[in-house]
């Protein structure tokens, strides 16, 4: 097991990025950070930070990336390349279970503290990861990582929860969307998913269903960006 601290980031693939930036920065309005490049950039929604790339992948922060990747391998996970120093952070990059990408991140430069407008998106809620095999990938998420599973979730919707946002694993059948690896769903909170639904749609936004989602317990309302890359209201 390893010592996770939070999550650090997650990233969305996207094959034009110009297209990418406009939608995360004007259509869903989210803040981003005046230090993105034309090769990474950043948004944050409070508590988490999305990135734009080419690659996607969910950040996990570590206190040491190389003492993390020697216990990971000693439970023989693979990683195909060596640690990456970008002059303010390591990075390491492997695969969970069902094949959705994962780093190990720590920053050891001190922040670059700026502020950001208030958004109408308050948080992230949580980062759903699809997956195939639910107890395969249960085991590796807890007893590999070792991230805290929340207790009270119920066991088919398992949840984890690192410092800053919960994990939530689940599979095709529960959401209707067809498995391909680290097309992480980010829940974004809102004071009136409705009310950000019809906002949204104004801009050209299509949702998986026409009304918001009731689970119950909450509101839901399920889209994707211009890179399929699924993202829920909540």
């Amino acid at each position: 097991m390893i010592d996770v601290e939070r999550i650090d980031f997650v990233v969305r693939p996207v094959a034009d990025l110009a297209r990418a930036d406009e939608f995360y920065g004007r259509t869903l309005g989210l803040a981003r950070n005046p230090s993105s490049d034309g090769h990474w950039v950043e948004y944050e929604t409070g508590n988490l930070t999305i990135a734009l790339s080419e690659h996607g992948g969910i950040g996990l922060g570590v206190p040491d990336v190389e003492e993390a990747r020697r216990a990971l391998e000693g439970a023989g996970v693979q990683f195909p390349r060596e640690i990456y120093d970008s002059g303010v952070c390591h990075t390491t990059g492997f695969t969970d279970t069902a094949g959705n990408r994962l780093f190990l991140h720590h920053r050891y430069a001190p922040l670059e503290r700026w502020n950001g407008e208030v958004m109408v998106v308050a948080r992230t809620d949580f980062v759903g990861i699809p997956v195939t095999d639910r107890p395969k990938a249960v085991e590796f998420y807890r007893g590999t990582l070792g991230l805290a599973q929340n207790s009270r979730a119920h066991d088919e919707w398992p949840e984890f929860e690192p410092e800053n946002a919960t994990i939530v694993l689940n599979t095709p059948e529960q959401t209707g969307v067809p498995f391909r690896p680290s097309n992480y769903a980010i829940s974004l909170r809102v004071p009136d998913v409705a009310q950000s639904m019809e906002r949204l749609k104004g801009k050209g936004v299509e949702f998986q269903f026409e009304e918001p989602y009731d689970s119950g317990v909450c509101h839901m309302a399920f889209f994707a960006d211009p890179d399929g890359n699924s993202l829920i209201l909540h």
